[in-house]
């Protein structure tokens, strides 16, 4: 353009985001004068001329699509371009029907003086008509539907191209007949539509959401808005809508909805505290466990500070910790504690962690708090039995790593727990007194990692003293059937074993007097059974009698220290075999008694390796007063947990006194002068069954003896 372009720019001095006229007069043809208010307005175009007018839509007197009326009334050529801030499709359908030459939205957040320059040249440049198909390629291009009616909804004074696809109406339609619009609502909305109607005629405001489109199943959410515009005397002019299809965002906002009723169930459905935290230390959200743990209410957390909730001593961690994810980011968990309203404290475990924006910015953090009281009242009852039992006991993962060892462990040790965690069992000071002590350590963790329970007795070192210990080493199976973790125990049995030593010698020292002895009275029986004197005879057999039976009785008491005197453990056998080798063993024993068998294929019990010595003196016992014997196998037993060994006897019995040994009726200690069992033999039977963890029961005349063995 040869001469510079005149512009009235019109606008609220106070507005803090209107343009400010230097942001206009960046290009040397643009002249730019003010007013501030819709008089003043009119008063500087009635006194000069100008090229072009700029407004904005608030105004101080008025508004921008008033103050576009008053200048056509007196000057229907000038462009006028209104510059709204937060425009709607009602003020630009008003700014329209107006005479509006151009209609540029406000949007502060970016640089728009040159455009805002660009679109006022070109409205001065073009001739009046092309100002008003900019205005029409305005209204084309929105998705809207826009439209002007009058105040008795006879006439359609405009309506944009968007009304079909809006409405899913012809446009016709609307054209021939404003209130049809009502015809493509649904049935049940259509009594408010009509209400809306008669409103914008009485001059009120309408703003409802609607279902239509039959075509459609009436599935299209419509959001109609609508304003009556005033005339000069304050009567309805005309009225002006816009309608906008919604029904994506309702059904957003119905999913969003959803989701946000799903993560609130979860939210408050979960038994850990969850909580969310500004960066200033204030709470942002939080489930309504944290009001159950602490008693406070709702509206006592919303003023309360990050550390309002912990007890003053906790202060101090609960603010590091709180700096450590604000400043640096990071994650972290410690153990605290709730002070909660009544004042109690409870411990919790608190985990947090940075709560950032999707654009990377930390908006807060936010965390789980756990309740370990139930943890901690384990923690000590374990402790208490862990620390005060006399046995050397630990935990140890399946390499042999020492993970804890108990009090007793580390006093006999003389070192302090730290030297004793993190080593490898072998390596540790107790197993240092030679080569075989470190090999059974190892042999013990690798026969534990494989899943099988070890034990054998070592020599360990202590810090003043050796000691032998029952040691073992028991594998803790996980849920996947892996060896998670092992358990080590030691129990100091020293002066057991050196009793047990003692026991041995002082036994084999009397076995071997004993038979000794035996055997020099059975050579004189025999003599004073071969003398010459009849009355002397008959003394020889029941000298050497006695004497045979007491050389069994010893032996009898040498095979009971070698069963109980090293606290035996079963292990799995063949019954059957058992059994056959035990009536075997009767037989030789009894070669004139009767003894038969039903013995079919059985599975294997849990019991001592010597089941066949046991059995056989089982059936001595019946077969002390009976001429024969039926021994039966029942591989499943009576309750399905074992199996039953029947021995019955047609013209015997077990004595009373025997029965009661058997069954366990009568302890070793009840034992008086008057009332005993004849022989070792019973006791023999019935401590072997006991610790293979079975039990005998007998009939009540004793004729029939069950013997009950717990299944492999």
């Amino acid at each position: 353009m040869a001469d510079s372009v005149r512009v009235l720019y019109i606008y609220d001095a106070d507005d803090p985001v209107a343009l400010t006229p230097a942001e206009l007069t960046w290009a040397a043809d643009i002249v730019v004068e003010t007013a501030h208010s819709v008089d003043e307005a009119l008063d500087r175009l009635t006194a000069a001329v100008f090229d072009c007018v700029l407004s904005t839509h608030q105004l101080p007197g008025g508004d921008g699509v008033a103050l576009v009326r008053r200048i056509r009334e007196f000057d229907p050529e000038i462009p006028v371009v209104l510059h709204p801030h937060r425009g709607s499709e009602r003020v630009a359908s008003e700014a329209i029907s107006a005479g509006v030459t151009d209609y540029i939205e406000n949007n502060p957040d970016s640089d728009q003086g040159e455009q805002v320059v660009s679109r006022l040249i070109d409205a001065v440049s073009e001739p009046r008509q092309h100002s008003g198909s900019r205005i029409r390629e305005l209204t084309a291009a929105t998705d809207d539907a826009l439209w002007l009616v009058s105040p008795d909804w006879e006439t359609v004074l405009f309506v944009n191209s968007a009304h079909s696809s809006v409405w899913g109406q012809p446009e016709a339609a609307f054209r021939a007949d404003p209130t049809a619009f009502l015809d493509a609502v649904h049935p049940d909305d259509k009594p408010q539509a009509e209400r809306a109607v008669d409103r914008l005629t009485d001059g009120e405001s309408v703003e409802l959401e609607l279902r239509a489109d039959p075509t459609a199943e009436f599935e299209r959410r419509v959001l109609l808005q609508a304003e009556p515009i005033p005339g000069p005397a304050g009567s309805v002019a005309r009225i002006a809508g816009a309608s906008r299809e919604v029904t994506e965002q309702r059904a957003q906002q119905r999913r969003l909805r959803e989701q946000q009723q799903t993560v609130n169930s979860i939210f408050n459905a979960l038994p850990d505290v969850l909580y969310t935290f500004d960066t200033q230390g204030y709470l942002l959200r939080w489930n309504d466990q944290l009001e159950a743990e602490t008693g406070y209410t709702s509206g006592e957390i919303e003023e309360m500070y990050i550390t309002d909730f912990v007890p003053a001593e906790e202060v101090a961690p609960i603010t590091e910790s709180f700096q450590e994810i604000i400043e640096n980011r990071n994650s972290v968990t410690l153990e605290s504690a709730f002070e909660t309203k009544a004042g109690e404290r409870v411990p919790f475990e608190f985990t947090g962690g940075p709560l950032e924006t999707p654009d990377g910015d930390l908006r807060g953090f936010t965390g789980i708090g756990r309740n370990i009281s139930d943890r901690k009242k384990r923690q000590r009852r374990f402790e208490a039995v862990f620390d005060n039992t006399y046995q050397f006991t630990g935990l140890m993962s399946p390499d042999g790593t020492l993970l804890e060892v108990n009090k007793t462990a580390v006093e006999f040790a003389g070192q302090d727990r730290d030297e004793l965690v993190g080593t490898k069992i072998w390596d540790a000071y107790w197993f240092q007194t030679n080569e075989a002590a470190r090999q059974s350590a190892r042999q013990a963790v690798e026969t534990a990692s494989d899943g099988e329970f070890f034990r054998e007795q070592v020599t360990v070192q202590g810090s003043n003293r050796e000691a032998v210990i029952d040691f073992s080493v028991r594998p803790v199976v996980g849920e996947e059937g892996r060896v998670e973790l092992l358990i080590p125990e030691g129990r100091d049995i020293s002066r057991l074993s050196q009793r047990e030593r003692q026991l041995e010698v002082t036994n084999r020292f009397l076995r071997h007097n004993i038979r000794n002895k035996l055997t020099t009275i059975q050579g004189y029986g025999t003599l004073v059974s071969e003398a010459d004197d009849e009355q002397m005879r008959s003394y020889g057999t029941p000298i050497t009698r006695a004497a045979i039976k007491m050389e069994e009785t010893a032996e009898m008491a040498r095979n009971i220290h070698k069963l109980i005197g090293r606290d035996p453990s079963p292990v799995t056998v063949d019954l059957v075999d058992k059994l056959d080798r035990a009536i075997a063993l009767a037989r030789d024993r009894y070669p004139a008694a009767d003894i038969t068998a039903d013995i079919p294929n059985s599975p294997d019990v849990m019991s001592l390796a010597s089941l066949d010595e046991a059995l056989a003196e089982l059936l001595a016992i019946l077969l002390g007063s009976a001429t024969s014997a039926h021994v039966s196998l029942d591989g499943a037993g009576t309750d399905g947990d074992t199996a039953a060994v029947t021995i019955q006897t047609a013209d015997g019995a077990v004595p009373p006194a025997e029965r009661e040994v058997l069954t366990g009726d009568i302890d070793i200690i009840d034992i008086d002068q008057t009332k005993h069992a004849q022989g070792l033999g019973v006791w023999y039977v019935y401590w072997h069954v006991w610790y293979s963890g079975g039990r005998i029961e007998t009939t009540s005349d004793g004729d029939c003896v069950h013997v009950y063995l717990p299944l492999a």
